[in-house]
């Protein structure tokens, strides 16, 4: 009995603490630039509370055994931590990345969004050579008074009815945003990709740079989501070394 008792006062001690909601402290970080991100919504679903990060990417919550919280920020996508007992008493740092990501170049064009005002002005002007490559664009003098004066047409909404029409929806801006938007929706999941090709990790064995000297190189080399999802394992070796040289001479000259 006696030997129980410490057992039990133990495991008193151990209940009592996670019972209760205690302050966990922790950093986040944007995954691949390794910058601190402000404005970072901690939500603890059990709680139902609030916690944002500051400039520094540093935020305060109160947590016990069981807490799940929810990481949010404009484009990146959720983060999720579970609460246990090891990072109850160890905070691990946050890492969050982008919802998508671009991977071709788009080019939009800010033509005027108002399009009875778009009608009008291309109407009246005369199409630069680079738009008769365009199908439809060749408009007769009858098709752009028919295009302006909505006149009853039985090819209405298609671009034979309206070339003008064809072109607007084909590069509008808001047209050009929406193609966009599926393109990088497309592409998403490539970002789960991102954490297994470069990592803090990886990077370690690399340069041999440890905490503060790791974390100050990391953000040096403000490598972007675009061409680590193009690169090879080995081309991110090779840009972590060579970025790595460029790196070290940068210390050399700020010692001087």
């Amino acid at each position: 009995m006696k030997k129980l008792l410490p057992f039990l006062f133990f495991l008193s001690l151990t209940i009592s603490i996670f019972a209760q909601r205690i302050d966990y402290k922790s950093i986040v970080y944007d995954g691949i630039t390794y910058l601190p991100l402000e404005g970072v919504s901690v939500y603890n679903l059990n709680a139902k509370t609030f916690a944002f990060t500051n400039k520094n990417g540093e935020f305060t919550t109160k947590v016990q055994v069981g807490d799940t919280l929810i990481f949010t920020k404009t484009i990146y996508r959720q983060h999720l931590e579970a609460i246990n007992e090891t990072n109850i008493r160890y905070p691990n740092e946050h890492h969050l990345y982008f919802q998508s990501i671009m991977l071709r170049e788009v080019v939009v064009y800010a033509f005027n969004p108002n399009y009875e005002e778009f009608k009008r002005e291309l109407s009246a002007i005369k199409i630069p050579d680079a738009y008769k490559k365009i199908y439809g664009a060749e408009l007769s003098d009858e098709e752009k008074a028919n295009a302006v004066n909505e006149s009853p047409n039985l090819l209405r909404g298609t671009a034979a009815a309206s070339p003008i029409t064809a072109l607007y929806n084909a590069f509008s801006k808001r047209v050009k945003m929406q193609k966009l938007y599926y393109d990088l929706v497309e592409h998403e999941q490539e970002i789960d990709k991102l954490p297994l090709k470069y990592n803090k990790n990886l990077v370690s064995e690399i340069t041999g740079l440890k905490d503060d000297d790791l974390m100050e190189f990391m953000v040096y080399c403000r490598f972007s989501y675009y061409d680590l999802l193009k690169w090879s394992p080995d081309q991110i070796v090779n840009a972590i070394k060579s970025k790595f040289n460029e790196y070290e001479y940068y210390k050399i000259m700020q010692d001087e």
